[in-house]
C-alpha cells in the first residue's frame, strides 16, 4: 500500500498572493481618487477671441481676484461669484480667486487669439484664386500658402496688417506661383559750372613831413618791414605780402621825397566744370526690397560718456528699391537713389579731427510704371550769383579814379541735374556664359607699354555672343539679363 501525501504550499509564497490579490482591488479605487483630485485642482482653461469676452462663476464667494497680464485680458467683477473677462490681445495669461480663508476657489488660463475664420473668408472673398492660411502665435501671423501675383500678396499682408494691428509682426511666406523679377536703372546726370572773377585794389600811403605823418591804407595788408636778410645793413627793409593770397598779384610801390607810396594789386579768374553720370543698376524678386552701394565709409568721431567712439558714414552711388509688380504687367516702385561724395564745403575740424562734408543727391519716392518705360523722377536747374563790392567810402565814388579804391568779387555757379529711371522685367540669362567687364581685357607687354604707349591691350573674348528673344537674335552689346 503505497501512502501519497499532498504538500502544502510555502507560507511566504501565500503572503505574496495575498498582497497582489489586495493590489488588484486597489488600483481602480486609486487611479479612481487621483483623477479625482487632479480634476479637482486642474486649472479651467478659457478660450475667448479679441474683443470679445465671456462670464465665470465660482463655486464659492471670492474675496480677492487676481489676473495676471491686464494687457491680455481684464476683468470686471460683477458679484463675489461672477466676473467679466474680456480678451484685449492676442496671449496667454492666469486667473486665481480665493476667499476669506485664502482658499483657492477658482484657478484658470485665459486664452486669447483672433477668430482667424474671420480673416481666412475675407481673403478668400478678396483674393478668389489664392490659397491661403493663417496661423496665429503671441504677437505674431504668419500667411502660407500660393497666390498669382505679387500685388495678391501685398494686398494679403495690408489686410492681416490690419486684422491683427501694427504693433504686431506679420511673417509673409506667401508663395507666388510665377516669380516675377524686376531689373531696375537709374541714370543720374548733373553738370555744374563755376565762374569767378576778382579785381582789388590795395594801397599804404605814407606821408612824412618832420615830426608830422599822414597815411592811408586801403583794402588788405601790402607790406612788413623785417630786418634786412643779408645782414649788411641794419635797417628795415620791405616785404610785400603776395604769399598765399590765393590769386594773382601785381605789387610796386616809389618814394618820392616825403610820399612812399606801395601797392598790390589782385586779380582771379577762373571757371571750373563739374559733370557727373552715374547709372547703378539692381535686380530684385517682386515685392522684395532690394539695395546697392558702390562707394566707402568715412570715420566719424562722437562722443559716448565722454569717450570718444568713430562711427562709420556710407557715401558714394547707392540705391534702395522695392518693386510689386501688378496684374496689369505695371510695375510699382518704391525707390531711393543717392550719389554723395566727400567735400572740403562745409567740413569741420573738432579737437584735432577733420570731419569731411557731404555733397549729396538723393531722392525718394513712389512711382508706376510699364516694363521698360523711363520716367524722370527729380531734377534741379540751379543758377545763383554773387557780387561782392568793397571801396573806400567817397574816394571810392569818385568818378574814373574810383576804381583804385574799389574792389570787386563775382562769382556764378549753374547746376543741371536730372535722375531719370526705367524699371524692365527679366528672366535669367540663358545664352550661355555671362559677359563680364573684364572680357576682352589683357594686360600689355613691354613693347605695348613702351613703345606703342598703351596702357591696356584688348582681345577678342572666347564665348558666344548673348542671346536675346525666343527667335536666337544676337545682341551687338553685351546684356546680362533678357527683356519681357
Amino acid at each position: 500500500m503505497i501512502n501519497e501525501s499532498k504538500k502544502e504550499p510555502s507560507l511566504p509564497l501565500v503572503k505574496w498572493l495575498k498582497l497582489l490579490a489586495v493590489a488588484a482591488l486597489s488600483l481602480p479605487i486609486l487611479l479612481a481618487i487621483t483623477t479625482i483630485n487632479a480634476a479637482a485642482y486642474a486649472p479651467d482653461q478659457q478660450n475667448i477671441e479679441v474683443g470679445k469676452g465671456t462670464l465665470i462663476r465660482f463655486k464659492e464667494p471670492a474675496n480677492n481676484i487676481f489676473i495676471a497680464n491686464a494687457k491680455i485680458a481684464d476683468l470686471q467683477i460683477k458679484s463675489p461669484t461672477l466676473v467679466y473677462i474680456f480678451g484685449k490681445q492676442q496671449g496667454e495669461t492666469n486667473l486665481y480667486a480665493v476667499n476669506d480663508d485664502d482658499k483657492v476657489v477658482y484657478e484658470g488660463v485665459i486664452s486669447v487669439n483672433h477668430n482667424l475664420g474671420n480673416l481666412e473668408k475675407a481673403l478668400q472673398h478678396v483674393i478668389p484664386n489664392a490659397n491661403i492660411q493663417v496661423q496665429s502665435y503671441s504677437g505674431l501671423l504668419v500667411l502660407t500658402g500660393n497666390v498669382d501675383s505679387a500685388e495678391d500678396a501685398e494686398d494679403a499682408r495690408r489686410m492681416a496688417a490690419d486684422f491683427i494691428g501694427k504693433k504686431s509682426t506679420i511673417i509673409n511666406k506667401l508663395q507666388i506661383a510665377t516669380p516675377v523679377q524686376v531689373n531696375l536703372r537709374v541714370r543720374i546726370a548733373e553738370i555744374g559750372r563755376d565762374t569767378r572773377k576778382q579785381l582789388g585794389f590795395n594801397w599804404e600811403n605814407l606821408f612824412v613831413n618832420g615830426s608830422t605823418a599822414i597815411g592811408m591804407v586801403q583794402g588788405s595788408d601790402v607790406l612788413n618791414l623785417i630786418p634786412d636778410p643779408t645782414g649788411l645793413t641794419n635797417n628795415l627793409i620791405k616785404q610785400f605780402a603776395v604769399q598765399g593770397r590765393g590769386v594773382n598779384s601785381l605789387f610796386g610801390g616809389f618814394r618820392a621825397g616825403n610820399f612812399d607810396i606801395n601797392y598790390i594789386i589782385d586779380a582771379l579768374e577762373t571757371e571750373g566744370v563739374l559733370s557727373i553720370l552715374a547709372e547703378p543698376n539692381l535686380t530684385t524678386l517682386s515685392g522684395e526690397p532690394a539695395s546697392f552701394l558702390a562707394g566707402g565709409e568715412y570715420p566719424v568721431p562722437t562722443l559716448d560718456d565722454g569717450q570718444v567712439v568713430i562711427e562709420f558714414k556710407e557715401f558714394g552711388i547707392s540705391l534702395e528699391f522695392t518693386p510689386v509688380v501688378l496684374s496689369n504687367g505695371r510695375i510699382n516702385m518704391h525707390i531711393k537713389p543717392e550719389v554723395s561724395q566727400l567735400s572740403s564745403n562745409g567740413s569741420i575740424t573738432l579737437q584735432g579731427f577733420n570731419i569731411p562734408a557731404l555733397s549729396t543727391r538723393r531722392v525718394e519716392t513712389t512711382i508706376e510704371l510699364g516694363s521698360g518705360q523711363s520716367f524722370a523722377v527729380a531734377g534741379l536747374l540751379q543758377n545763383s550769383v554773387t557780387h561782392d563790392l568793397e571801396k573806400f567810402p567817397w574816394l571810392g565814388d569818385i568818378p574814373i579814379l574810383g576804381t583804385l579804391f574799389r574792389s570787386s568779387k563775382f562769382r556764378r555757379q549753374e547746376t543741371e541735374l536730372v535722375i531719370i529711371v526705367t524699371p524692365y522685367i527679366v528672366e535669367p540669362h540663358k545664352g550661355g556664359t555671362m559677359p563680364m567687364p573684364t572680357d576682352g581685357f589683357q594686360a600689355p607687354n613691354d613693347f605695348d607699354r613702351y613703345i606703342k604707349g598703351q596702357s591696356y591691350a584688348t582681345r577678342k573674348p572666347d564665348m558666344p555672343q548673348p542671346v536675346q528673344g525666343k527667335n536666337g537674335h544676337k545682341l551687338k552689346s553685351a546684356a546680362g539679363f533678357i527683356l519681357d
